[in-house]
């Protein structure tokens, strides 16, 4: 399995969907997301691996973090975006819930192993969870 190095920017969502849609070619590919939350959905920060390929030559691609409402209108919004390309390309969509300091980890620094376990434990998501998400409330 070959690793990319990540794409996007950190803390930029539509700097990151753009590094996305404009390098992975979307045939045979499969999407993950990664989160750090699940029934918090309104704070939720989202990173995702597209794989590309199938066993030990798939590549990996890892998104910088820059997803999801943590990440204000602008990462709510790049979320949304991001979910209609993979339906547009009929990309699977899934998702992998993560402890934070372990989400942290894995988005920066993610190796084989890993990957592979990130990939067994994401389960089949609907696309409406990452298109009707609501804004992040502030306290």
């Amino acid at each position: 399995m070959h690793i990319a190095e990540p794409l996007g920017v950190p803390g930029a969502p539509f700097e990151t969907l753009h590094a996305i849609t404009s390098s992975v070619d979307p045939k045979q590919a499969r999407l993950i997301f990664l989160t750090d939350r699940q029934g918090e959905r309104q704070h939720a920060r989202y990173a995702a691996m597209i794989i590309s390929g199938q066993g030990p030559e798939a590549a990996v691609s890892m998104s910088a973090l820059a997803f999801g409402p943590h990440f204000g209108e602008a990462g709510t919004q790049a979320l949304a975006d991001l979910t209609h390309w993979a339906n547009s390309h009929d990309l699977p969509i899934r998702e992998t819930v993560l402890n934070a300091p372990e989400f942290n980890r894995v988005v920066a620094e993610p190796d084989a192993h890993e990957v592979a376990a990130l990939i067994a434990a994401s389960n089949p998501s609907d696309a409406g969870i990452y298109t009707t998400l609501p804004q992040k409330q502030t306290d």
